[in-house]
Order: C-alpha cells, then sequence, then structure tokens
C-alpha cells in the first residue's frame, strides 16, 4: 500500500482566511465591537477559544463561547453556499485519492 497523505484544510486545500475575516469583521462591528487594522493577522493560527475571546477584547459584549458558536455558525451558513476551494485543491486530491489512503486535519472548528 503506497502512503497516505494528509492534507490540512484552511489555505491549502480552502482559501478560508477571506471568508473567515469578513465574518468575524462583520460580527464585530454588530455586536458593538471594534476592528483594529492587527486584528486579521493576529488571530491566523488562533485557536476557536483564542480567536473568541480577543474578540470579545475588542468590545464584542457576549461571552467568547457565544461569540465562537455566532461566528462558527455564520461560517457554516456561507459554505452551505460554496466553499472556496484553492486552484488545483479539488484536482489534487482526486489524482492522490486513486491510489492512496487520504486524510484531512484542521484545528477549525467541526461544524
Amino acid at each position: 500500500m503506497r502512503s497516505p497523505v494528509v492534507f490540512d484544510l484552511d489555505g491549502v486545500l480552502v482559501d478560508s482566511e477571506p471568508v473567515w475575516e469578513e465574518v468575524r469583521r462583520a460580527f464585530v462591528a454588530e455586536h458593538g465591537g471594534t476592528w483594529r487594522e492587527e486584528t486579521q493577522s493576529r488571530l491566523m493560527g488562533m485557536s476557536t477559544g483564542e480567536w473568541s475571546a480577543y474578540l470579545a477584547e475588542l468590545g464584542v459584549r457576549l461571552p467568547p463561547e457565544e461569540i465562537a458558536r455566532g461566528v462558527v455558525g455564520q461560517m457554516a451558513e456561507r459554505y452551505r453556499h460554496g466553499v472556496p476551494l484553492l486552484p488545483g485543491a479539488k484536482e489534487a486530491v482526486e489524482r492522490l485519492a486513486a491510489g492512496r489512503p487520504l486524510g484531512l486535519a484542521s484545528s477549525s472548528p467541526a461544524r
């Protein structure tokens, strides 16, 4: 058997950062917070618990757990209308799936 291949989701298969930024930026604005110039770069790589706590620090007047639920719910809704695959992602997965077991790794919420 050929060696398995494990793909990361965000930034490898899916161009998710622009969507995350748009959704989180709007969520902050809708809930009384202030998006800062460095916010997006600080959020990249954070876990859900970390970024939801950070959004609370920006003035969102909700507990971090509620922030996470709200943002993840909006992301899920956006992805129902289409997932922004990176160029060549689908073809790479299909090509490798023909002869190898595949896996998917992500620190993104399961939803």
